[in-house]
């Protein structure tokens, strides 16, 4: 199956691969059966990409902690709603499903298009064919009175701190509370997007980066930050010997999840 996506939408395909090589690793993190199948079934020369050690250790940390919030929140709200924020073909709800939960994939029509071609909607999954930043993807949420969790991987990193503030505005604008759950890359390499050589071969670039995660908060004050982590914390786990003498610099560069709270008053 041939598959032509351009820009931040082909940034999809390098987790998807990083994920199914895992999946055929001795040890896999991830144990992702669903991503392994959909790269066998897709036309598309992942070696260009050219995903370094670096970049693979640091997708899997990325998910697996993420997975692991997404499943604390699940586990004190077992009939709660899920948004995925540029969810592509992301396979997060296969990973984290208690049986009960609600799930939609929010991205692009022209991903939403294919990601039909793997994945089905059904009474628990609805496929949301928009932009984050239009609204109108918010009236096809209905939470029916349980909790909300909103996430998203991989996305925020690529849009202007305006088209942020944007997305941030149109969650609590039009939502009376949820979770969030936000991937940032660090401040520090916004605008450095061609050191990440799989990124560099998408022609895409990162905008918005944030420290520990204020600059969330300062660009919508009605959310309130809940928690931090860096994913450096899994990260190190891979590193033998003299490697971890850089683990102090790998926390200052590496992806970080930062997670808010809001209700509205």
């Amino acid at each position: 199956m041939k598959i032509k996506l351009e820009g931040v939408m082909e940034t999809l395909l390098i987790t998807l691969d990083i994920r199914a090589r895992d999946y055929k690793a001795e040890k896999s993190v991830l144990k992702d059966k669903k991503s392994a199948e959909i790269v066998e079934q897709i036309d598309y020369d992942f070696s260009k990409l050219e995903n370094d050690q670096k970049n693979y250790v640091g997708v899997l940390s990325r998910a697996k902690i993420m997975d692991e919030q997404v499943r604390k929140f699940i586990q004190k709200h077992p009939h709660c709603h899920i948004v995925s924020i540029g969810s592509g073909l992301d396979t997060r709800f296969e990973r984290v499903d208690n049986g009960t939960i609600c799930w939609y994939d929010v991205d692009f029509p022209e991903v939403i298009e294919i990601r039909k071609r793997f994945f089905e909607e059904g009474d628990r999954v609805k496929f949301i064919p928009k932009s984050a930043l239009d609204p109108e993807w918010t009236k096809e949420i209905d939470a029916k009175g349980e909790p909300l969790l909103i996430v998203s991987e991989g996305m925020i990193m690529y849009l202007p701190v305006e088209d942020v503030k944007k997305f941030l505005n149109i969650l609590t604008d039009h939502f009376h509370a949820f979770e969030l759950h936000l991937d940032c890359v660090s401040k520090r390499i916004v605008n450095k997007a061609k050191f990440n050589k799989a990124v560099s071969k998408t022609k895409s670039e990162y905008f918005f980066g944030v420290s520990k995660g204020k600059e969330i908060v300062e660009l919508n004050p009605k959310l309130k930050q809940i928690g931090y982590i860096n994913f450096t914390d899994d990260f190190k786990r891979w590193l033998k010997g003299m490697e971890r003498i850089f683990v102090p610099l790998i926390y200052l560069f590496n992806n970080r999840l930062v997670m808010y709270s809001y209700e509205r008053q």
